[in-house]
């Protein structure tokens, strides 16, 4: 009897031995859960690095020009239009005072992804659109997400698009950043670089957004989605010591109607459709050099382009043949040159002037029909642009005097090249303030 109960009170000592160990071991458990939830907090952390500007700009101009965003982004001058009286119109001064390209962003860091560094990027400004007028809205103006290891980076967002070169852009303090001579365009994009040595390769997939191709329906994305074929671009820069130098092919297909009308019909009660997959193929080819060096940083950069109206640059497309049984097209695209330069010197204080041309040089084949684009009736464009800034801690003060010709066609041959033309001018002064944070 006695060694029954010996044997009860064992029992009894060991279950509460185990329900000791399982409490150890639980807390244990719990300890450890809580150090490794611990841990994966640690490098989920995510930094958010918040920044912008505040921008005011008070401009005036001599002449009414084509433009956008209030007029804050000035484009060239518009032609003489007479009145009754033989009169020009469009000889007229106006004045402003915008702020809407005030910017915030957010950079974020982290966490590492793949072995590789994620960073992304948000970026807006007061520049959208209500209906067809630009005007203050909040607009998106950048959305992406980099992976970068140590020579290979690979970008997913809304990123200016290749052709703007961050690398190498005019230094200016007008919103037109050197448009109509330098390619102004942010889009959606699959972007991959990878460098080796002093080389670095650049290849990228994009497709369109806020800046369109134009078509038969306006302006639109439409286009280069119906071709079923992202625009694509490849890019090799070269960095030696103060220099960048930068050579590019760019190759763009849309395709502007899904359906024709014959010519021919003549009932009104009745549309006679074909479906068409006629494309417009274009080819821009680029190159761009940098010197920077102390105080000094000389630019340049020439583009032999094709329908390039999508990037804010003189640029499109016509019809060349048209049947008249089933309403069917064919297109060519308009071939420009587009070059400018860029010379800035100083520090806190800088001197910067800034020359541009652009030259219309004809369709590829002849055109018979309408055009599509921008600008398509001007011969040649060509801008100076001296600028002085001063900065002051987060504070920076620029005065810019903008002196822009845009050479109207008179006369033009069959492939829409100008063999006369006449020149209108454009004066802005502007003064802007930048505090930035």
């Amino acid at each position: 009897m006695l060694r029954v109960f010996s044997d009860l009170d064992s029992l009894k000592q060991k279950k509460s031995k185990n329900k000791g160990m399982k409490k150890y071991i639980i807390i244990s458990l719990l300890l450890c859960v809580n150090y490794l939830f611990a841990q994966e907090t640690e490098e989920k952390k995510i930094k958010i690095e918040p920044s912008g500007f505040i921008k005011s700009d008070v401009f005036f101009d001599t002449r009414q020009n084509v433009e956008v965003l209030e007029d804050l982004l000035l484009i060239f001058p518009k032609d003489i239009e007479l009145d009754e009286n033989g009169k020009d119109i469009n000889d007229h001064g106006s004045l402003g005072i915008v702020d809407i390209s005030t910017r915030i962003r957010g950079k974020v860091t982290g966490p590492d992804l793949f072995g590789a560094k994620l960073t992304g990027l948000i970026e807006v400004d007061w520049t959208g659109i209500t209906g067809s007028y630009y005007t203050s809205r909040v607009r998106l103006r950048h959305a992406y997400s980099k992976l970068n290891w140590d020579k290979t980076e690979v970008l997913l967002g809304r990123e200016w698009h290749p052709m703007f070169v961050k690398e190498c852009y005019p230094s200016v303090m007008s919103l037109n950043t050197g448009i109509p001579f330098q390619p102004f365009n942010r889009s959606p994009m699959l972007q991959v670089s990878h460098e080796f040595g002093m080389f670095k390769v650049i290849g990228a997939a994009i497709s369109q957004s806020d800046y369109v191709s134009s078509g038969p329906d306006g302006k639109s994305a439409q286009y280069i989605k119906n071709a079923n074929i992202p625009n694509l671009h490849l890019q090799l820069q070269f960095k030696p010591e103060n220099f960048v130098f930068g050579l590019a092919v760019d190759y763009k297909s849309i395709m502007p109607r899904l359906k024709t009308e014959s010519l021919v019909n003549v009932d009104p009660n009745y549309d006679s459709l074909f479906v068409t997959n006629e494309k417009v193929n274009s080819i821009s080819y680029m190159a761009y050099l940098k010197y920077k060096k102390s105080k000094l940083e000389i630019k340049a950069k020439a583009i032999y382009g094709q329908n390039l109206s999508e990037s804010v640059m003189p640029g499109g497309y016509g019809v060349t043949s048209i049947d008249s049984i089933t309403g069917r097209e064919k297109y060519a695209p308009y071939n420009h040159f587009y070059t400018w330069a860029n010379i800035i010197y100083g520090d806190q204080t800088k001197f910067a002037l800034f020359g541009g041309y652009t030259k219309n040089l004809g369709a590829v084949d002849p055109i018979v029909g309408d055009t599509y684009g921008m600008a398509l009736n001007v011969d040649y464009f060509y801008r100076i642009a001296p600028t002085v800034s001063h900065k002051i801690k987060n504070f920076m003060f620029a005065v810019e005097l903008e002196y822009t010709v845009a050479a109207y066609g008179d006369v033009a041959n069959v492939y829409g090249e100008f063999t006369k033309s006449h020149e209108v001018s454009n004066t802005r002064i502007m003064f802007s303030l930048f505090h930035f944070f």
